[in-house]
């Protein structure tokens, strides 16, 4: 509310200690083992049992378990958490950084890096116990873990290998059962149990299976599974775990420009569309599970069957990733490393090792899980953003080997271990804008907003990639928004508090000058509200289109982003409060499944069709030239076949030809697609916004002042000009 994150800093910088009491009975205590089992502990953490110490804990990403039999005592037991503030650590760790100083402090810690600002988010530095903590008591035996590797799956034929891990007290024989309602077959496996971790196998075939589908291309339809752990005639344990069948792979063939990078699911290539998605809000535990579902339901609406956990986040609870795969949306996956270099001593690597290893045994059986990757942006801040020249050569040498130790040998190895089917990204992104992009991998495309670029930026040829992991363009949120968070002597947009709640630090600046480019100046702070959005729309727009005009050289566009974590003005298409900005409504008609596309390519005027479908279909095409009072000018009709999984013109005519017939800039295109009665797709083309001078003035000066400081100085510059 307001500017109260600047009121609220302290709460960070304190160490915190949480007490409570419970109370255990003898029934419990009779059991041969007892653990104390915390699911997240945020982050620097001594854990005292009436008070004895029972376990240190540094890592906010995974859980804690830790037997705790000899320190219960019958009725009251007190349980002390302390938290020591991990500002405090980092900046005694700052201090011993053998490099001298770190690009950033969070680095040292494993929690949330958005926890410590970001330029969509606030500083709140978190302390406590984020997840649940509980007592578990048990005898003879029990499930560990299970792991369902899919060794073939087609429309014949599943075959699947149920890997159970089972712990034991002693030398015993079991037996385990596996049964699904949906097959109506149960599967067992008499078996002797050893003292300690045991690993036994059950094979599973089922005949025609139905398959897991992304949202758009049919079913995400889930198989559940119950398995129970039989001991001397008793049920010691039940798990259940919920399954898609489907093949997926990551696809990097060589071919003229490269190689490709898509994702092929079940034998077909399919595009992604989507969006990054960050934390939900500062304070984890404030989402319900409604708002889950409502936010993963929002996708949907959308059209999307992709979104990318960002790596400065952290990994999502679980009911996340049963939401994607209930609806059919993919997730790329990062581990929680993000815009910096990471220390690679072995206390740290060891860390990160269990993180890593709880993590992918966690998520690696849902079919939304479509790859790991290493980290954000890290690669291409140490290749592209001059991080190394603040350290010396040897000094630039040992951080490099740091970053190869953790992201080209400690993750792969284990991804490599324990979910081998799946494919391992080192580093989002692998190309950096201003480079040949379209060569391989993914891309972050900062061209517009970081680089200033006008919006037709988006549409050049060199600045399409294999993959499109990341670009955007902010927008406000809209006034109802806006007043939940303010008082009525807040709203102008340079007010103290709508510049606290904007993190960027020339953002008002970079909106004004691409509203300048591309509309008039707003009349007041309402209509700036709303113009700012019309505005976002119409550049992620511009950009969504002309990535999925370039498929199948392009074949993934995932816009920065989804949601908010508080109220900001932000790159988001949703803001904070569930409401939907016009990017969303904009985004929704970009993703249909069919979309007609009209562009200006090296001056032909075109009109795509791109249809996702895994069929053929049969359409009526209608393009029309109409005035700006609703007059048409020219129509056009034509029957077309449309082919399955493409992109292509399907008409085209000179620019030239237009201007001597028309005066393109009091004139607007309009294109239908129909398939009967049915409106398939319906796009616009302002030709006026083609032929606007500001934006060919920007590029002329930019180029111009870009060539004469290389030429003179060796050196480009990065220049702003209206």
């Amino acid at each position: 509310y307001r500017h109260n994150e600047t009121r609220y800093q302290w709460v960070g910088e304190k160490d915190w200690e949480y007490i409570t009491e419970f109370y255990v009975n003898k029934k419990i205590l009779k059991c041969e083992n007892i653990e104390l089992n915390f699911e997240g502990l945020d982050t620097y953490t001594e854990v005292y049992l009436n008070n004895s110490p029972v376990l240190s804990a540094n890592n906010f990403f995974r859980g804690w378990k830790v037997n705790c039999k000899d320190k219960l005592k019958i009725g009251k037991n007190i349980l002390k958490v302390v938290f020591t503030s991990s500002i405090k650590v980092n900046k005694e760790k700052a201090g011993n950084y053998p490099y001298g100083k770190p690009i950033t402090e969070y680095i040292f810690t494993r929690k949330p890096a958005y926890h410590y600002g970001w330029d969509w988010g606030p500083v709140y530095v978190t302390s406590g116990i984020w997840k649940p903590v509980y007592i578990e008591a048990w005898n003879d035996a029990r499930f560990e873990n299970l792991q369902v590797v899919q060794k073939k799956v087609d429309k014949t034929k599943a075959v699947l290998i149920f890997k159970f891990e089972v712990m034991s007290t002693k030398n015993q024989s079991a037996s385990i059962y596996l049964d699904s309602k949906i097959i109506e077959k149960t599967f067992s496996k008499e078996t002797q149990l050893k003292t300690g971790l045991n690993s036994i196998e059950i094979k599973v075939e089922i005949e025609n299976p139905k398959l897991w589908w992304t949202n758009g291309l049919g079913e995400a339809f889930l198989y559940d599974f119950t398995g129970k752990l039989i001991v001397n005639g008793k049920l010691k344990d039940k798990l259940t775990e919920r399954i898609g069948l489907r093949t997926l792979r990551v696809v990097q063939k060589k071919d003229e420009y490269g190689r490709s990078f898509y994702i092929e699911l079940n034998g077909v290539p399919v595009f992604m569309k989507g969006a990054n998605y960050i934390p939900q809000d500062m304070f984890l535990n404030r989402p319900t599970s409604k708002d889950y579902e409502k936010l993963i339901q929002q996708v949907v609406s959308a059209n999307m069957n992709m979104l990318r956990v960002w790596g400065g986040g952290f990994y999502e609870k679980d009911i996340f990733y049963d939401l994607c795969d209930k609806y059919g949306i993919l997730v790329w996956q990062d581990f929680m490393f993000a815009c910096s270099m990471y220390p690679g001593d072995d206390e740290f690597l060891e860390n990160v090792r269990q993180e890593a290893i709880y993590n992918v045994k966690r998520l690696r059986n849902h079919p939304c899980i479509a790859l790991w990757c290493g980290n954000n942006e890290n690669y291409a801040g140490w290749k592209y953003w001059g991080w190394p020249k603040m350290y010396s050569k040897k000094d630039s040498a040992s951080i490099w080997h740091d970053y190869e130790k953790l992201f080209h040998q400690l993750l792969p190895e284990i991804i490599a271990r324990y979910d081998s089917s799946r494919f391992y990204w080192p580093s989002s992104p692998k190309q950096n804008w201003g480079y040949p992009v379209y060569t391989g991998g993914d891309v972050h495309y900062w061209g517009v907003w970081h680089g200033q670029e006008p919006f037709e930026y988006f549409e050049k040829k060199e600045n399409i990639g294999r993959f499109m992991s990341e670009y955007g363009f902010q927008g406000t949120p809209e006034f109802n928004s806006v007043k939940k968070f303010t008082v009525k002597e807040d709203w102008n947009i340079n007010s103290k508090v709508m510049k606290n709640h904007q993190k960027h630090r020339i953002g008002y600046p970079v909106i004004d000058k691409y509203i300048n480019w591309y509309y008039n100046l707003p009349k007041d702070f309402k209509s700036y509200l709303y113009i700012s959005q019309v505005l976002q729309a119409k550049g992620i727009r511009t950009a969504i289109e002309a990535h999925r005009r370039a498929k199948p050289l392009c074949m993934g566009t995932l816009y920065w982003q989804l949601n908010d974590c508080w109220p900001v003005t932000s790159w988001s298409s949703i803001d904070y409060y569930g409401r939907w900005k016009v990017l969303h409504y904009f985004v929704k008609k970009s993703f249909t499944d069919i979309l007609i596309s009209p562009v200006i390519e090296n001056k032909i005027f075109k009109v795509y069709i791109i249809s996702d479908k895994l069929d053929n279909t049969r359409a009526i095409l209608e393009l029309l030239l109409k005035d700006f009072e609703g007059r048409v000018l020219w129509k056009k009709t034509m029957n077309v076949e449309i082919k399955a999984n493409s992109s292509k013109p399907y008409f085209n005519i000179g620019v030239a030809k237009l201007t001597d017939e028309y005066n393109l800039s009091s004139i607007l295109f309009e294109a239908k697609l129909k398939e009967g009665i049915k409106l398939l797709s319906k796009n616009f083309f302002y030709f006026f916004n083609y032929f606007k001078p500001s934006v060919y003035c920007y590029v002329f000066f930019r180029i111009s002042l870009f060539n004469l400081f290389y030429k003179k100085y060796k050196c480009p510059i990065y220049t702003s000009i209206l």
